[in-house]
């Protein structure tokens, strides 16, 4: 009914219906029904005894309700009664029907395939029999009084509410069951989609019976950089063990093995006085050079050396509240430490390498984890070997874990709820080369008299340094750097190599830097008012800033590219406020892989923002640039990773599959259709080299091909990129030279008038003026004269021309009869009068009739001037003369 939106479903003979015939088995009992089961468990919570449930169980479907009521009258306890039992019997009776129905679900397959087909219809249950979990009637009665009300899905829906339902129509009490049930499977199958399943792997540390610890891993990978950083065992953050103080892990591993090989004091100092622990290994094997010791005692101390580790990573977590809370956010993905040290204790692939390795076919987070432990992993992989850092931080998240379920959010949490709420179904996918990109290199001013800077990357660049009191020298190369992306990595590399301490940097890292970006994001479209009408023009849409995950930037980006995120998007089954809701929670609750997306919501808050103030679309300059440029859509820059050296021209590398939520979903559905998207390669754009002087020479080789000074051989050595350079340089000279001959066309065609103009005014000079000749008299009124009814020819009355006469009385002649011949004289032209006599050959057409016109009247007082329109003599027929005005 109402185009689908609503289902009726029947009684116990409906496949829907608890009631319907299919045995399902619980705990080794059969049940004939879902309501056998229903009303089995509550008889078994008053301890009814076991032979009245399997008499019970032998009802039919639609006789169980009402026996059951009568066992149970017939056992109620002391004390109790049918109405003090009624609300805990129908809540006991709703609880354990959902619970047949989730048992009925998972073990019919029929049942299942019928309850996911009904998709977001209204489910009615019509049965009479039972008015609570029906609608108190008959398919038939129903169908009529929907029809006879008019009730559409949203209608009915706010009719079955307690307190608005009319009496005699049921609460629909199955129909929510059932409705219900479909909404729980459905988000079960996506979130088996958006959350794969949890990896089991071997760690390092053993048990007592000497087994592995076994570690919980998903496939999301951690690299200790940027807010993760604390976490290492190199980085300098002191600690306070026994009462002594120790600059971090492994200042106190090497003080306690130089103690323990008894060196002297100065020794001691030197590892003391190491300000960098990533130095430290290279310290101390020069010190234990300059020593003569034992080797057999050297390596037997040097084997402790890892226990020592561990012993201060303990202390180091236990004591440290907030490291604590900064482990648990990393949930149960793969921490990776890439210190440099040329240590086993670190990993030397970096995070990119790793991400694409991880995207191979048959490799796993497993066999990643395998060959980091392994003595000797393959020679393609043994770059991956170590990590005893990364996997010994696992360990102690799992006992930490434990006993803490919390997991607090790397950064502030983005947006309110409110503006969550606001955002339409469309998704608006933008890059680091969109004009809403901090990366977009628009020129912005902090404050009036202040210099203009490059870019917005360059603002938070600039306040950065001086929240964490960089030197001049260190600000200075920070922002020398002209290009915003070189900018982000220079600002990245100063904050690891300096360390301003964990507090301060946990601080920029969750607040601080997502202020400073906003606040130039601000400034951007503040002082770029086409820029601000183009996010304007974005409606409510979600923005998703598109590039790679990277541990730096995981909570800025969304971790994928553009067509990943579409198919994955359209795989799950997600919507755009979903999306919203999975970027706004924790890392440790995200899907893999899946960034926080904050520079999206920070321009979406300022979309409002701007709104909110007045700005409005129309009133703002449009912006001369096509979508595709305006969003960077397919740029190398979804690439990027913050930390490494980007080259845009390196399309092999920018090309590269990398792990993101659409691979991994492919990889363990292995489906044909998705594996292909999630490999897909992006053409590459038609980049344009921008190194002038190398252009202009060979433009210069160019030029001289056609007086043979050089050969064009060397056109084949050129790379794609300086070819498309001289090729634009090319059509600006061509696009030059048309301009220049439509100018010049212009230009001859303007000279071109000008001499006919001087052409004719020569003519008007030279020829002789007319002469003046009076003007034609207007023209006048004819008056036609009137035809005689007694001018009779030949039987007929016909229309003849008058006679031209001469004045007098014989103008009222009548030429008919003998009165032609009477008093005729010859006319004075000098010839005779003879009698007209027709000819028998000859047949009269009467003339036709002649329209009347009518002339202007001429100026009063001119005399009219008669018209006389002149014919030949052999013209006229005897005896007919012409006569006109």
């Amino acid at each position: 009914m109402d185009g689908g939106k609503i289902l009726v479903v029947g009684d116990e003979t409906d496949i829907l219906h608890c009631g319907y015939s299919h045995a399902i088995t619980h705990e080794g009992r059969r049940y004939p029904s879902a309501e056998h089961y229903a009303q089995s468990m509550l008889l078994m919570q008053f301890k009814i005894d076991e032979a009245k449930i399997l008499e019970l169980l032998s009802c039919k479907s639609s006789e169980v309700r009402r026996h059951a009521r009568l066992i149970l009258l017939e056992n109620i306890p002391d004390g109790q009664s049918w109405k003090t039992l009624a609300d805990y019997m129908d809540s006991a009776r709703q609880s354990f029907t959902m619970e047949g129905l989730r048992i009925r679900y998972q073990q019919d397959p029929e049942f299942k395939k019928a309850l996911t087909a009904t998709k977001d219809s209204l489910l009615i249950v019509c049965d009479k029999k039972d008015a609570d979990y029906g609608i108190g009637m008959d398919e038939d009665a129903f169908i009529q009084l929907a029809n006879k009300e008019r009730l559409t899905a949203q209608g009915l829906d706010n009719m079955l509410k307690g307190h608005v339902r009319p009496p005699g129509i049921g609460a629909n009490q199955l129909g929510t069951l059932l409705m219900w049930l479909r909404y729980e499977e459905r988000e079960k199958g996506r979130n088996s989609k958006i959350y794969l399943p949890v990896n089991e792997v071997d760690g390092l540390s053993t048990d007592d019976d000497g087994s592995f610890l076994k570690l919980k891993c998903n496939d999301q990978i951690i690299y200790l950089k940027g807010i993760f950083r604390p976490l290492s065992n190199f980085y300098p953050l002191p600690m306070e063990i026994k009462g002594y103080r120790y600059r971090s892990v492994e200042h106190y591993a090497y003080e306690k093995l130089f103690n323990a090989l008894d060196l002297d004091a100065k020794c001691v100092e030197k590892v003391v006085t190491t300000v960098n622990p990533c130095d430290l290994k290279t310290v101390a094997g020069k010190v234990l050079d300059g020593q003569k010791i034992d080797a057999e005692v050297l390596e037997s101390k040097l084997a402790k050396l890892d226990r020592w580790r561990q012993s201060a990573m303990k202390q180091k977590f236990a004591k440290l509240e907030p490291l604590q809370h900064l482990l648990l956010s990393t949930g149960q993905s793969l921490l990776v430490d890439d210190a440099w040290s040329r240590d086993d204790w670190t990993c030397g692939a970096t995070e990119s390498g790793l991400q694409t390795i991880m995207a191979k076919d048959k490799v796993g987070i497993e066999q990643i984890i395998d060959w980091m432990c392994s003595t000797e992993p393959p020679k393609d992989v043994c770059h991956l070997q170590g990590n005893k850092c990364g996997i010994l931080l696992m360990e102690l998240r799992e006992k930490f874990a434990a006993s803490t379920p919390n997991r607090i959010p790397l950064t502030v949490p983005p947006v309110d709820p409110e503006l969550l709420g606001k955002i339409s179904p469309h998704i608006i996918c933008f890059t680091g080369e969109s004009v809403f990109s901090p990366f977009y290199p628009a020129q912005i001013r902090p404050e009036v008299g202040l210099p203009f800077l490059a870019s917005p990357v360059h603002y938070v660049a600039q306040e950065t340094t001086k929240y964490l009191a960089f030197k001049d020298s260190t600000a200075g190369y920070v922002n020398a750097a002209k290009s915003p992306i070189e900018c982000w990595r220079r600002l990245y590399e100063t904050i690891a190599g300096l360390g301003r301490g964990f507090e301060r940097e946990r601080v920029w890292f969750m607040e601080e830097r997502q202020k400073l970006i906003r606040e130039a994001l601000r400034l951007l479209f503040e002082q770029h008012a086409p820029l601000l009408r183009a996010l304007l023009e974005t409606g409510d849409a979600f923005l998703a800033y598109c590039v790679r995950w990277s541990s730096l930037d995981a909570e800025l980006t969304i971790g994928m590219r553009e067509s990943d995120l579409r198919h994955w998007l359209h795989s799950v089954e997600l919507d755009s406020k979903q999306l919203a809701d999975l970027c706004a929670k924790p890392l440790a609750f995200r899907p893999p892989f899946l960034g926080g997306n904050h520079v999206g919501f920070i321009l979406m808050e300022l979309r409002t923002e701007f709104r909110e103030k007045g700005a409005s679309v129309w009133a703002l300059p449009e912006l001369i640039l096509d979508t595709l440029t305006v969003l960077g859509s397919d740029s190398p820059t979804e690439n990027l990773m913050a930390d490494e050296t980007f080259d845009v021209l390196d399309g092999e590398t920018n090309g590269l599959p990398w792990a993101n939520p659409l691979l991994l979903l492919a990889k363990h559905t292995k489906d044909a259709g998705l594996l292909e998207a999630a490999r897909f390669k992006p053409p590459g754009r038609g980049l344009v080299s921008v190194d002038e002087p190398r252009i202009k020479e060979i433009l210069a080789k160019i030029d001289g091909i056609r007086t043979g000074k050089t050969n064009a051989r060397f056109i084949e050595n050129l790379a794609t990129e300086e070819l498309r350079a001289v090729l634009a340089h090319l059509m600006a000279r061509v696009r030059g030279k048309a301009e220049e001959c439509k100018k010049t066309d212009s230009m001859s065609k303007v000279m071109m008038t000008d001499i006919q103009q001087l052409r004719k005014l020569r003519d008007e000079i030279l020829v002789e003026p007319p002469k003046c000749t009076p003007p034609p008299p207007p023209p006048q009124q004819c008056r036609p004269r009137p035809v005689s009814e007694h001018r009779e020819f030949f039987g007929t009355y016909h229309h003849r021309p008058t006679v031209r006469m001469s004045a007098g009385a014989d103008r009222g002649i009548n030429f008919s009869g003998d009165h032609w011949n009477q008093g005729r004289t010859p006319l004075a032209r000098g010839r005779s009068h003879t009698p007209w006599v027709p000819k028998e050959t000859r047949e009269w057409t009467p003339l036709a009739p002649t329209p009347k016109t009518t002339h202007q009247q001429g100026p009063q007082g001119r005399p009219k001037q008669p018209i006389v329109i002149t014919r030949g003599d052999d013209e006229l027929s005897d005896g007919e003369l012409l006569d006109s005005e």
